[in-house]
């Protein structure tokens, strides 16, 4: 009878620890998919005002300033003027499809691509504001900061007066 009851304790817990795991391996997923989409969503929010500011600064004229605080990357890459591409780019790493591979998208000024990588099942998804045809974008040279940048900074950005070409020069500096 002691036996018994060992056996129906033992099978009652394996039992719930199989169902716990199911649980897990479908909710998981999900639970991942929303906090990619909630991280694209918040920095679409931060792109938006950071093109709102840039556009307000080209627009007014030299010593025009505007200040972003905070400016929080949580995850993924942001990229100043890689390259000298006059862009500012967000890309992140994830295993969810959250739209169709290699098309572009825009929404107001930002375009949306998603890339398939090397790696099975993981794509990576950028967010991009070109300024290469009404701006030189330019990092602070005396920038203490690496691109790309992650983390919380201090934007300041400014007209300088300056220009290449026929294009006015903003320049970008973290803190």
């Amino acid at each position: 009878m002691k036996g018994q009851l060992w056996i129906s304790a033992v099978l009652y817990m394996a039992l719930g620890v199989v169902l716990i795991s199911l649980i897990l391996a479908a909710g998981l997923p999900l639970i991942n998919k929303m906090r990619d989409r909630n991280t694209i969503l918040q920095t679409k929010e931060m792109l938006i005002q950071m093109d709102e500011n840039i556009r307000a600064v080209i627009s007014e004229g030299p010593g025009s300033k505007r200040f972003l605080s905070p400016l929080e990357v949580g995850k993924g890459e942001l990229y100043f003027d890689k390259d000298n591409t006059n862009n500012i780019t967000w890309t992140i790493r994830t295993n969810n499809k959250m739209m169709e591979p290699n098309i572009m998208f825009k929404e107001g000024f930002i375009e949306f691509f998603l890339e398939e990588s090397l790696i099975e099942d993981e794509y990576l998804i950028y967010l991009n504001l070109a300024y290469d045809e009404i701006a030189d974008i330019q990092l602070d040279p005396d920038n203490p900061y690496g691109n790309p940048f992650t983390g919380t900074y201090s934007l300041t950005i400014e007209r300088t007066g300056d220009y290449t070409g026929n294009l006015p020069i903003i320049k970008l500096t973290l803190s």
